[in-house]
């Protein structure tokens, strides 16, 4: 079968967890599609922090509950007075220290930053819904991040939603939970493959990340940013570009942006004048959309070409929770187009992300204005793009990071 780019979404799309046996699977994919095409490439290799979990339970009125235990979040076992907390307000209204609290809402940052400050003994989590099927629907696992351990390091469990209506309905006064695990360090993975243009010191990036969630077969998130960014990089390699223009698929991207802050890390003195990512495309049911890290002025020259060829896309400057945003901390103009499904569409992060709800067509509609528009910046006289950073992307970028600004 030819190594077209739509055949590249189904060729990856299994689980592909970062710093997993299926990782490597992908990366012999991918550079599998490059060597088809005749292209060279180099991998990079880094570190990402995982945990390995040896026992994990919650028991409360004697009943086992399925849990699982947040990777990177420590160990603990005892018994413990068990908190319903509603969200992060009710911290003044009841006494948490040393109790296990019962999260009923989204655990933000912020909540457990607040958490941490009241020494609660652990945090149990909700995953999914109330109607989930527990058959077909798996439980998430989850991980504290760097941006969580700044705080402190809580032990946490993740109940199904189902689970924890029965806890908190039956009125229980205590829990016993059990986790146990160890931490270590895994190696990811970044591909990279550079076409030279005549221009050499106004560097283009293409890139997308190409690992998925537990569970996942990542169809949608992201192998089909992967393969739009590949068909981009066929394209090129038959079309001699202007300036030199860089591809790269990112590893770790679904553990905190891990791949593209280890590339920047190491390649931030190279001469990159723009960053345009893809994080997922192809869905039926959905809209394309374009996020600017960047200059109101990047914004309003999208909006513009979009309504000369005819393209209809949202356009908007902001954070994109994703590989474009180290590029963006660095200093780099920073884009990232998507075509965003709805709450009727296609679902990522769970094993409904298997790859049955994409469509060539609107693939390939991405892709072309997305060319359209990298053709412009590439073949331009005078590169458009100024290499700054507003002084409000800043506050938003430090504000996505959790700095203190």
């Amino acid at each position: 079968m030819e190594k077209n780019s739509f055949n590249l979404i189904k060729d990856l799309s299994f689980c592909r967890v970062a710093g997993s046996e299926e990782e490597k699977k992908a990366i012999d994919v991918i550079t599998s599609y490059i060597k088809a095409k005749k292209g060279t490439y180099e991998i990079e290799d880094f570190e990402i922090p995982h945990s390995k979990i040896l026992e994990c339970s919650l028991v409360c009125n004697g009943k086992s509950y399925e849990v699982n235990g947040f990777k990177r979040s420590g160990n603990i076992n005892g018994t413990y007075e068990l908190v319903i907390l509603d969200d992060v307000n009710m911290i003044d209204y009841v006494s948490v220290k040393d109790k296990a609290c019962l999260i009923s809402s989204n655990l933000t940052y912020k909540f457990y930053e607040e958490l941490t400050k009241h020494n609660v003994a652990c945090i149990i989590d909700i995953s999914g819904s109330l109607y989930d099927d527990i058959n077909i629907c798996d439980l998430e696992a989850k991980s504290l991040r760097d941006r969580h351990l700044k705080y402190g390091k809580i032990p946490c469990f993740t109940i199904r939603s189902i689970d924890a209506e029965n806890i908190i309905a039956s009125g229980v006064k205590e829990v016993s939970v059990s986790l146990k695990q160890e931490e270590e360090t895994l190696t990811s993975h970044n591909i990279i493959s550079e076409i030279k243009g005549d221009i050499e010191d106004e560097i283009i990036c293409f890139c997308a990340h190409y690992d998925s969630v537990l569970f996942s077969k990542g169809a949608y998130d992201n192998a089909t940013g992967s393969a739009t960014i590949f068909e981009l990089y066929s394209y090129y390699l038959t079309h001699k570009p202007n300036r030199t223009l860089r591809f790269i698929w990112f590893g770790a991207e679904e553990m905190g942006l891990l791949g593209s802050k280890a590339y920047i890390e190491k390649h931030k003195e190279d001469k990159i004048r723009l960053c345009i990512n893809v994080d997922m495309t192809a869905v039926n049911i959905g809209k394309d959309i374009c996020c600017v890290t960047g200059s109101e002025k990047i914004v309003n020259y999208i909006e513009y070409l979009s309504k000369e060829v005819g393209f209809n896309i949202t356009v908007n400057d902001g954070v994109y929770s994703s590989d474009s945003t180290p590029f963006a901390d660095n200093g780099i103009p920073s884009l990232s187009f998507a075509r965003l499904s709805n709450q009727f569409g296609a679902k990522i992060h769970s094993n409904k992300d298997n790859g049955l709800n994409l469509s060539e067509f609107y693939f390939y509609q991405t892709i072309n204005f997305i060319k359209c528009f990298a053709d412009h910046m590439i073949k331009s006289i005078i590169f458009p793009i100024k290499l700054e950073m507003p002084e409000k992307m800043k506050k938003e970028i430090d504000k996505y990071y959790g700095r203190n600004i």
